[in-house]
């Protein structure tokens, strides 16, 4: 089975998209000043989509590094440089400096997943490929990957003619790596430890480690516009969801809710999270978790809207919140 997560552009959360992003060729930035913008806008502006069940497949006809693409040329991917990075190995075709923000960032990723879940430590390893430029991502993606929409991210499990899955992330360098990255790195981190993950789930999740550890698993723009509603939470509508068509912003809003609400709101909730998580280690499919969260928590819509009443927003951006 081939799995696909992906980085909607703008805040697209499911649909397709490309309109008011700045034209590739006029931001190549380099990857030092790349880093610089970091403001919170950035981490709220992401969107995830995952596809499963085999419908999504690579272009047959293109070799596994070299996508064919309508233009005399081929773009072929990242390899030119490459940089291990915990469990993750980078490719790409500008040098990389090991000294740089964005990759300490990453070092530490799995760490904070694994702490944060009490998961053990991930041994599969991680392809990351890095393009120049959007025009070499999408074009590649485009002829590998036929069938997928425009995305400026995804994380793709591929099986291998030898067994076991080959993880790869493939993304571009501007000016969302640092969130795409981190994202789509929490589902590569997530599928090499766990049997598998509820679409909701691993949506809200990535959410939650997509935002640097400073932020808390807060995402501005979620947490805003749930407080000012309406906000109707639908645990059981949520997870009998399984395409990601079906989710929509409200959608991926509500999942980031629910995880942060088990991470940082309420013990009880956090202890049945945690434990549904170590059954997702052996079992891909556990069952719903709502009637175990209903055991702990008397109310838990109550108990969620409570929770976003109390939250705060990172300090980062509590001068640019309503």
């Amino acid at each position: 089975m081939l799995e696909v997560s992906a980085l909607a552009d703008g805040d697209g959360f499911g649909h397709q998209e490309t309109a008011g992003m700045t034209p590739a060729h006029t931001r190549r930035p380099k990857l030092a000043a790349m880093l610089a913008a970091t403001g919170w806008l950035g981490f709220a502006a992401a969107g995830c989509e995952s596809i499963r069940g085999g419908a999504i497949v690579p272009n047959p006809s293109a070799d596994p590094a070299v996508a064919a693409i309508p233009a005399p040329q081929q773009v072929k991917r990242p390899a030119k440089h490459w940089l291990r990075v915990s469990q993750y190995v980078m490719y790409s075709d500008t040098p990389l400096d090991a000294n740089d923000t964005l990759f300490r960032e990453i070092a530490e990723l799995p760490d904070r997943i694994q702490t944060e879940l009490h998961l053990p430590t991930g041994e599969s390893l991680v392809q990351v490929f890095l393009f120049d430029t959007q025009e070499k991502y999408e074009a590649y993606m485009s002829g590998r990957y036929p069938r997928l929409p425009s995305r400026r991210a995804y994380f793709i499990s591929e099986p291998r003619g030898s067994g076991g899955d080959d993880l790869l992330v493939y993304t571009f360098m501007g000016e969302h790596l640092r969130v795409d990255l981190r994202h789509e790195l929490t589902h590569a981190t997530l599928h090499g430890v766990l049997k598998g993950v509820p679409l909701w789930l691993d949506e809200g999740l990535a959410g939650f480690f997509e935002l640097p550890p400073n932020q808390d698993g807060v995402n501005p723009t979620h947490l805003d516009t749930l407080r000012r509603g309406p906000f109707q939470p639908d645990l059981a509508r949520l997870e009998k969801l399984g395409q990601v068509r079906q989710m929509e912003k409200p959608e991926y809003r509500e999942a980031w809710a629910w995880v942060h609400l088990m991470l940082r709101g309420n013990p009880a909730s956090k202890t049945i999270l945690l434990d549904y998580v170590q059954a997702l280690r052996t079992n891909p499919n556990p069952g719903p978790l709502l009637p175990q969260l209903k055991t702990a928590l008397t109310d838990p819509n109550a108990i969620l809207a409570d929770h976003l009443a109390k939250t705060e927003f990172p300090a980062i951006a509590r001068g640019k919140a309503p």
